[in-house]
């Protein structure tokens, strides 16, 4: 899926895509705190880098990159620097080390014709204005999970190993982490969302 980098507007800010400004419309939708472009950083290397989004109660920054922008460099070395690396109790400025995730375009949605009765039309319609599944990778580390609800604080958010990056709780038996691409995620658009939890297919279908 390519979605061209035209400026877009979507909550009071002007972002540099449409895809960036579509992350922020499903953070919204996950009621996930975000700040764009809020820091310039000059990495180890020397390189200046500007990160797209900071989610300030995740500790967690994303880059969003879309399709024919493979380079991730920056955010790689990002994320090996922000990383934490304490054996016992941790050290770091940012509990857990801060979190780098790249943001990419939104694998597609594909109803299920053989279980369905209906008609092509519909089917093509559906597909057409279904914003696909949120994808995302981490920059450095372990794979992140998207935890749908932290059973202490209620906030969604990615993690690592399964523990609130908010608050620190573990989620409890009756929340779900989500992984990249997962069909029951929704990916949202700017142009047509509205706040709310984690965006399920149960929950907007």
């Amino acid at each position: 899926m390519t979605i061209e980098a035209v400026p877009t507007w979507y909550g009071g800010t002007t972002f540099r895509s449409r895809l960036e400004a579509n992350w922020a419309a499903t953070l919204d939708r996950w009621a996930i705190r975000w700040e764009y472009e809020p820091e310039t950083i000059t990495l180890p290397s020397g390189t200046v880098y500007i990160p797209d989004f900071w989610l300030p109660e995740l500790r967690t920054w994303i880059e969003v990159k879309g399709t024919g922008v493979p380079r991730v460099e920056k955010a790689i070395e990002l994320g090996e620097t922000r990383a934490c690396r304490c054996d016992d109790d941790c050290a770091c400025e940012w509990p857990g080390g801060q979190l780098v995730l790249i943001g990419h375009p939104p694998a597609p949605y594909h109803y299920d014709t053989l279980n369905s009765c209906l008609p092509y039309w519909a089917v093509t319609k559906l597909e057409r204005h279904h914003g696909g599944h949120p994808k995302w990778s981490s920059a450095h580390g372990h794979t992140a999970w998207l935890l749908g609800h932290c059973h202490t604080c209620h906030r969604a958010g990615w993690t690592t190993d399964f523990r609130c990056r908010a608050c620190g709780g573990r989620g409890s038996a009756g929340s779900c982490a989500y992984r990249s691409e997962d069909p029951a995620l929704r990916f949202a658009s700017h142009d047509a969302c509205d706040t709310q939890q984690p965006a399920t297919e149960e929950t907007t279908a």
